[in-house]
């Protein structure tokens, strides 16, 4: 790996720029999971204010892996916690890059059809999340028109109709 200069480390990240003056990211535990959770023909997914791009983002609940916490348990809590729903069985995706050019951080990606509880969300101090449910139609037609911008979620949708369990 090429020289770089380190800018700054907080909070399990190190922010650091590189020989040609580009900037990075590297997340101390960079792994962290999003559920796509199908209710009939609703798709489950939350509305936060995002800092970064200075806008509210329609996309998945999920979040971050705890140190030694198993993925499909997880995305099971971040469910829980985001969006207050637990759900039954659950599939895995895969995983993505969603930010390969300026971070480390992987997303691993599941997807459920058996939503069977709603609680109260159990959301951090920090957070501000609106649980919404959207068509599914409706999200295709919204990511095709690019109101939808969020790459977990358009990454998750290609994977549902790969597989065969979306049809468009």
């Amino acid at each position: 790996m090429e020289d770089k200069k380190i800018l700054l480390r907080k909070n399990g990240v190190t922010i650091y720029e590189d020989s040609y003056g580009k900037v990075y990211f590297s997340k101390q535990n960079p792994e962290s999971v999003v559920i796509l959770a199908r209710d009939g023909n609703q798709f489950i997914l939350i509305r936060q204010f995002r800092k970064a791009v200075d806008c509210h983002v329609v996309q998945l609940p999920g979040g971050g892996v705890e140190s030694g916490e198993d993925l499909e348990a997880a995305a099971r809590r971040e469910f829980l916690e985001e969006a207050g729903m637990q759900c039954g069985t659950m599939i895995y995706l895969g995983k993505l890059f969603p930010a390969s050019w300026r971070c480390n951080e992987i997303t691993h990606v599941y997807f459920t059809e058996e939503v069977i509880s709603t609680k109260d969300q159990q959301l951090e101090d920090y957070e501000n999340i609106a649980v919404i449910r959207l068509d599914v139609q409706d999200c295709i037609r919204q990511i095709k028109e690019n109101e939808i911008q969020d790459s977990e979620l358009v990454y998750a949708i290609l994977q549902l109709k790969l597989r065969g369990y979306l049809e468009v």
